[in-house]
């Protein structure tokens, strides 16, 4: 696995982080999908929320019974200074070497930032909904296991959709892609349960904290019947929707001024 050049990625030795251009063939990270990771956007030297993604790492780990390195994790802030890189970044804790099923007692952490263009602020997305049920990983943690979330995404392009929306098998909204989703109705604004698989995404915080929001068990004709849908996630921020399976949606009036008010904060 070799990183090109837009692409830097850094591996903790247990004392700093040291360039690396691969990851070792026997990590579990690579051989089974077993790490978690939490991605973030970084101008100026500066990680966006690093501080909330370090902590929501931490509780991943956690939950994982990873033994991750606390001083690799406080590290991070100071490595985004020091690389003097703008991009997406991904700070990833892998399960390191071993059998599959033993303790992960010697994790590996990786961090890596990516040339990527920011997305244009007055862009509107094209939804679609993903026909195939899906199964959030360990209650919606952000994990390696991410196949499939790339198959739904890479098929709603083909369709000329930006995005799409996953169910879960109890036919509740998950979330889309590579996005938590809000949809309005009239005055009301909602978001998936985390019950249902939902993200515990930094941005989604950011907007539950600032809007009274319902987080609630979401079907098919909630969403069919949004006056209103946008996404957030750590790198677009905030991203009205303007059709749904081709359907226009009606004014967008809150996605915006949300956007704009998360613009102003960067």
């Amino acid at each position: 696995m070799i990183a090109p050049e837009p692409l830097r990625a850094w591996q903790w030795n247990g004392a700093a982080f040291d360039r690396c251009t691969s990851i070792p063939l026997t990590d579990r990270g690579f051989r089974y999908g077993m790490s978690v990771f939490e991605s973030l956007r970084v101008e100026g030297g500066v990680g966006e929320f690093c501080e909330q993604h370090v902590a929501r790492l931490t509780q991943a780990c956690a939950d994982r019974e990873f033994a991750a390195d606390d001083a690799a994790l406080r590290a991070v802030p100071e490595l985004f200074r020091a690389a003097a890189r703008d991009g997406f970044a991904r700070i990833y804790v892998s399960g390191g070497d071993g059998p599959p099923t033993a303790p992960a007692t010697q994790p590996r952490v990786f961090v890596f930032i990516e040339d990527r263009a920011a997305p244009d602020a007055e862009d509107a997305w094209e939804l679609t909904l993903h026909d195939e049920t899906y199964h959030a990983p360990f209650g919606g943690l952000k994990t390696a296991n991410y196949w499939f979330n790339a198959d739904a995404l890479a098929r709603a392009r083909r369709r000329g959709c930006d995005e799409a929306l996953l169910f879960n098998d109890r036919a509740e909204l998950v979330s889309a892609c590579c996005a938590n989703v809000f949809l309005v109705h009239g005055d009301r604004l909602s978001t998936p349960a985390r019950g249902s698989g939902a993200r515990a995404g930094v941005v989604r915080e950011w907007v539950v904290a600032r809007r009274k929001v319902e987080e609630r068990r979401l079907r098919r004709e909630d969403v069919l019947s949004a006056d209103e849908i946008f996404l957030t996630n750590s790198w677009v921020g905030i991203q009205p929707v303007a059709t749904l399976e081709g359907r226009p949606l009606g004014p967008r009036a809150v996605g915006p001024k949300l956007a704009a008010e998360f613009a102003a904060r960067r």
